[in-house]
């Protein structure tokens, strides 16, 4: 298990402005808890923590805290909360929690989706839906996995992958109900059909353009055979516009 390096100081400073004037100075705020202790308050550098946490992306990351002052062995932490500006997505405060090697702890892994492009109910029409990005767990430090992968490639529509059928690594538990869905793949939504079936066909007789017939063809009803004349009467005045949109029926029909 890899442990990057994080140097601190203690932090001794306390209210709004105190803390306003530490942000603009460049250090963060932060909290170190855990194992039954009391709290300590630590501040840290922004642009460290922000590089760290840049390059570690979507990772669990192991901190050796190398407190300013402090004897022994740096203190070993994983970041249990970050907190950012709202409008400039600063680092405005992060929480530090203890680890003991040898004590299991829960902390979040993210999940992984393999096959996502190639997902036999993707190719059906079906859409891939995730409802889990992580997964919190229960285990040792030292049994934490960079990622859970879930396979989407056999999954067909209405198929879905629960908790319970995770291949978790040996002394890992899920702390997650086993009923919970990570992903699914759901049938096309019924306005996504009538869209597609509404939207014209390239090349297709259009309702009301010059050329089409005025009437919508009635699916269920016989057709005429072909050479047999048209009835006579109201229809005739209409003729030369049903020729010019019998030939696209017929193709439809085939």
């Amino acid at each position: 298990m890899k442990q990057v390096p994080l140097a601190a100081k203690v932090r001794t400073i306390r209210g709004s402005s105190r803390t306003r004037r530490l942000r603009a100075s460049g250090f963060v705020p932060a909290e170190v808890y855990g194992h039954k202790e009391p709290n300590q308050s630590i501040e840290v550098s922004e642009k460290d923590l922000g590089k760290i946490l840049a390059s570690s992306r979507g990772e669990n990351i192991f901190f050796a805290l190398e407190i300013e002052g402090a004897k022994g062995e740096p203190l070993v932490a994983v970041i249990k909360e970050i907190q950012y500006h709202k409008v400039n997505n600063s680092l405005m405060h992060a929480d530090f929690h203890k680890v003991n090697m040898k004590e299991k702890i829960r902390i979040k892994i993210p999940i992984r989706v393999d096959n996502a492009d190639m997902c036999e109910g993707v190719k059906l029409g079906g859409t891939l839906q995730t409802f889990m990005r992580s997964l919190e767990v229960h285990c040792l430090p030292t049994q934490i996995p960079d990622a859970i992968h879930v396979d989407a490639l056999h999954l067909n529509i209405g198929h879905s992958v629960h908790v319970s059928d995770l291949i978790l690594p040996e002394g890992i538990k899920a702390v997650q109900s086993p009923g919970s869905v990570v992903l699914s793949v759901a049938a096309q939504m019924a306005e996504e059909v009538k869209a597609e079936v509404a939207a014209p066909v390239e090349g297709a007789a259009v309702a009301g353009a010059p050329g089409a017939a005025g009437e919508p063809e009635v699916i269920t009803a016989k057709k005429k055979e072909e050479g047999e004349a048209a009835p006579a009467g109201k229809g005739d005045a209409k003729a030369p516009a049903g020729k010019a949109a019998a030939p696209a029926a017929k193709a439809d029909k085939k």
